[in-house]
């Protein structure tokens, strides 16, 4: 994405521009994969991580790059929210290295969140600085960096993630609410209290089942479809099921040991980056901005599930004769193909996030974009299958239906996940990491200027 600059006229104009000229070329030979490699680190650290806590952990990892960086440089608003106050853009040390601040920010946030990777973010941190030669602008930016993310990790240290794991909940145990599928406790029952990034909480966003309540959806014609579509499609041993959908349940399903879904669409975020050749500003926004609107709408996500309680396929059509609708078939036989996860159905937490992904990175990238991606089925670190999009939205897609085709999720469940990740992402991109507009006497310059030079030529 491109933006023009209006510069003031003034009879040093050409020697304006030239300095422009060089600070351009400056821009494009920095390394934009510097911002990309701390990220790369952190989604290897964080394997087998649930998803919600990847993109917590990366928001906070990624705004503390992010405003290292636009304290700095200036080209984009710094990010701020509720009781963490946006950094003034230039109160860093005159003249602070921004590269070093970016380095010396995920490096703190690395030690701090991840101690047990602290060797490898040592060898990185040593590395890149390496690379800058020793001088005072490099010092204050190391100094400024390590600030920027203390503040962020102070802000974020009393938001509720540290107790979401062990917060108590007990099943309701009913016809239509959800029961454990599995020997292991319900995942991060206390999510949905973490306290948000952007957006201004969850309840504003939080969706519901069709019709209100468990009971009347259960009821429904919709249900009924929803049911019948997914016993067929996501039983373990389907008929109608392709093989193509069977690859994408699979691919998307993210399971243990795996980078999980939020670190699927960091990695896309990451190839798509370097494919468009985004200067380290620009990757620092657009990862800072992804991981910001997944986090939103990961607890928004699991805010609901927990609200909603709604059950698992696998246990609705094990009871399908006591559900109440005429149009469910009982099979006690049933099986999912791939195993549920350890929380309530509705709403989809991998649509939810993945259309949160899609929606941010077309924004800035435009949505036809073509990539492949490699999917870690089995958790062992290998890359087993994969598979080539042509835009974002193909690859939300995809990874909302893959829920259906693995016998986890109803439609209605990943279609409402869809529009939450939107709802979620937009206000994001409405609200935050914008760029820095130009002041108005600047424009008003300008305009005088033309308006000089034309009055002269009439002369």
């Amino acid at each position: 994405m491109f933006y023009q600059m209006m510069l003031p006229f003034s009879p040093h104009f050409s020697r304006l521009l030239a300095g422009a000229a060089l600070l351009l070329t400056a821009a494009t030979a920095v390394r934009g994969d510097i911002v990309s490699d701390w990220n790369a680190l952190a989604l290897a650290s964080m394997t087998g991580t649930e998803s919600p806590m990847v993109a917590h952990d990366l928001a906070i990892l990624q705004a503390s790059i992010y405003n290292a960086d636009q304290s700095i440089e200036g080209t984009y608003n710094t990010y701020g929210s509720g009781a963490y106050p946006a950094p003034v853009i230039g109160s860093a040390p005159a003249g602070a290295d921004y590269q070093a601040a970016i380095i010396a920010a995920a490096n703190t946030v690395m030690q701090n969140l991840y101690a047990g990777s602290s060797s490898n973010s040592t060898s990185l941190y040593n590395s890149q600085l390496g690379a800058i030669a020793n001088s005072q602008a490099k010092t204050d930016g190391i100094a400024w960096g390590v600030t920027i993310a203390n503040n962020v990790l102070n802000w974020r240290a009393t938001d509720g993630s540290a107790d979401a794991a062990t917060t108590s909940y007990t099943p309701v145990g009913t016809i239509g609410y959800w029961q454990q599928t599995s020997s292991a406790g319900a995942l991060l029952p206390g999510w949905g209290n973490v306290s948000t990034f952007a957006i201004p909480g969850t309840a504003t966003y939080m969706s519901a089942l069709p019709s209100g309540s468990v009971t009347t959806y259960l009821q429904s014609s919709q249900y009924a479809t929803d049911y019948n579509q997914v016993q067929s499609l996501g039983s373990a041993f389907s008929l109608t099921r392709t093989s193509d959908q069977t690859n994408q349940a699979y691919f998307w399903a993210a399971g243990g040991g795996t980078v999980k879904m939020t670190g699927m669409w960091n990695q896309i975020a990451q190839t798509a980056a370097a494919t468009a050749g985004m200067s380290t500003a620009d990757t620092a926004r657009l990862l800072a901005t992804l991981n910001v609107a997944m986090a939103d709408a990961s607890t928004t996500a699991m805010a609901t599930a927990y609200d909603q309680q709604f059950w698992r396929p696998e246990t609705a059509i094990a009871n399908g004769d006591i559900d109440g609708n005429a149009g469910t078939n009982v099979d006690s036989s049933w099986a999912p193909l791939i195993s549920s996860p350890s929380l309530p159905e509705y709403v989809s937490l991998n649509a939810t996030i993945s259309e949160a992904a899609a929606t941010v990175l077309a924004s800035y990238l435009g949505n036809n974009v073509s990539f492949s991606l490699g999917s870690d089925i089995n958790g062992d670190g290998s890359i087993d299958l994969t598979r080539n999009f042509t835009s974002f939205s193909q690859a939300a897609i995809e990874a909302g239906m893959a829920g259906v085709y693995g016998g986890t999720q109803f439609l209605t469940s990943v279609t409402d996940g869809q529009a939450l990740g939107a709802n979620v992402a937009n206000y994001v991109l409405a609200n935050n990491f914008a760029v820095v507009p130009e002041p108005a006497g600047a424009v008003l310059v300008v305009w005088g200027a033309f308006f000089l030079l034309g009055a002269r030529r009439r002369r």
